[in-house]
């Protein structure tokens, strides 16, 4: 991961700060609810991407942000209908 800093100054600093915002994502995607697997339709990156109107790397990025939630079972991401529909209804509010 490269560093906050040019040059790489400050590291005690930079690894600081990258805990801090780590710790603050995890607190706030804790608090969702998990995907209803069971009763919900699982949707493809692509899919998902292509409803929401984006590309598959901006999907990938918000799903790393803990914009919308999502599962990585394996290599690829999986993603509830309704989260999808959550994740837009947030937006348009």
């Amino acid at each position: 991961m490269s560093s906050l800093f040019p040059q790489g100054l400050f590291p005690e600093l930079d690894i600081y700060i990258k805990d801090i915002i780590y710790n603050e994502v995890r607190k706030l995607t804790s608090n969702l609810p998990p995907p209803d697997i069971e009763e919900d339709e699982i949707w493809s990156l692509e899919k998902a991407a292509s409803v929401i109107g984006v590309c598959t790397q901006t999907l990938s990025k918000m799903i790393l942000r803990g914009e919308i939630v999502a599962v990585k079972p394996g290599r690829k991401w999986k993603l509830t209908k309704n989260n999808v529909t959550l994740y837009m209804n947030r937006k348009l509010n």
